[in-house]
C-alpha cells in the first residue's frame, strides 16, 4: 500500500522526476501511452471542443496533441507541479503554441476557471494523485458547458489471470527499478505505482462520476484492462 505523503511531498515528487517523465513513460509503456492517448482525444472530440481544460496536464503531451487534432480556440492547461509545467511549456513553445495553450499551476479540485465556460475537460492518468478525487470531479461538472464532456484515462488493476500476476511483477519490481536507474528515483516509481491499486477504478469509479452529476458515464478498457477511458456528460 502506498503510504499517504502530504500534496508538498507528491509536488516535490514530481518536481523531481519532470526531466525525465516523458521519456520514462513512452519506455515503461513500451510506447502504448501515445494510442492510449489518441483515443482520449477521438473521445473528446464527440462534440463541442472550442475551449478544453486539461487538468493535471503534466508535461503538456496530452493538450499538445489535442492543438493539433482537435484544432480547439484555446486549452488551458492545469497542474500542480511547476517542474512538469516547465517541460510543457518547453514543449509548447518549441510548436508555437503559446497562442492556443495557456498552463497554470493551480489546484485541480479548485480551479480558477469560472462556471459553465469549457466545451470538453480532459484529465490523463492524474486524478488518482488528486487529494480528493470526488471534488476533482465536482470541479469538472462546475466548469463544464450543459451537454459537454469529461473525459478521464486513468489506469486500472486487472485483479485475475496471468495479465494481473504480470502486472503486479512489472509494478512492483520493473518500474522502481528504471526510476531508480533512470530517474534517479525509485521511490517516486514505488509510490506511483502503489497508488494504482489503491484507487478506485471500473463502475466504482463510474458510481464517483455519477455523484458528481455526470450522465451517460462509461468506461472502455484498454490494453488488457490496464488503462480505462471513462466518459461522462454534464446534462443540459
Amino acid at each position: 500500500m502506498a503510504e499517504r505523503i502530504s500534496r508538498k511531498k507528491v509536488d516535490e515528487m514530481f518536481n523531481g522526476i519532470a526531466p525525465s517523465y516523458d521519456s520514462l513513460n513512452h519506455l515503461l509503456s513500451v510506447g502504448i501511452d501515445r494510442s492510449w492517448r489518441r483515443k482520449a482525444v477521438k473521445a473528446a472530440g464527440q462534440g463541442s471542443c472550442a475551449v478544453i481544460a486539461d487538468f493535471a496536464t503534466g508535461t503538456g503531451d496530452l493538450a499538445i496533441y489535442m492543438a493539433g487534432k482537435l484544432a480547439p480556440r484555446h486549452i488551458y492547461g492545469l497542474d500542480f507541479s511547476e517542474g512538469m509545467l516547465a517541460v510543457a511549456r518547453e514543449k509548447i513553445e518549441r510548436r508555437g503554441l503559446q497562442d492556443v495553450i495557456s498552463l497554470s499551476r493551480e489546484n485541480c479540485e479548485h480551479t480558477s476557471l469560472g462556471d459553465a465556460s469549457v466545451d470538453v475537460v480532459t484529465c490523463s492518468f492524474g486524478i488518482r494523485n488528486f487529494n480528493d478525487p470526488q471534488a476533482g470531479l465536482c470541479e469538472m461538472m462546475r466548469i463544464l458547458k450543459p451537454g459537454s464532456r469529461a473525459v478521464i484515462l486513468e489506469f486500472a488493476t486487472p485483479r485475475k489471470g496471468p495479465v494481473a500476476s504480470f502486472a503486479k511483477w512489472y509494478y512492483t519490481n520493473v518500474i522502481p527499478f528504471l526510476g531508480k536507474l533512470l530517474a534517479g528515483n525509485k521511490s517516486a516509481y514505488r509510490y506511483l505505482p502503489a497508488t494504482i491499486y489503491e484507487f478506485a477504478c471500473g463502475e466504482t469509479f463510474c458510481g464517483m462520476m455519477r455523484a458528481a452529476g455526470f450522465e451517460q458515464v462509461s468506461f472502455k478498457s484498454l490494453s488488457f484492462n490496464m488503462v480505462n477511458l471513462y466518459t461522462g456528460v454534464k446534462p443540459q
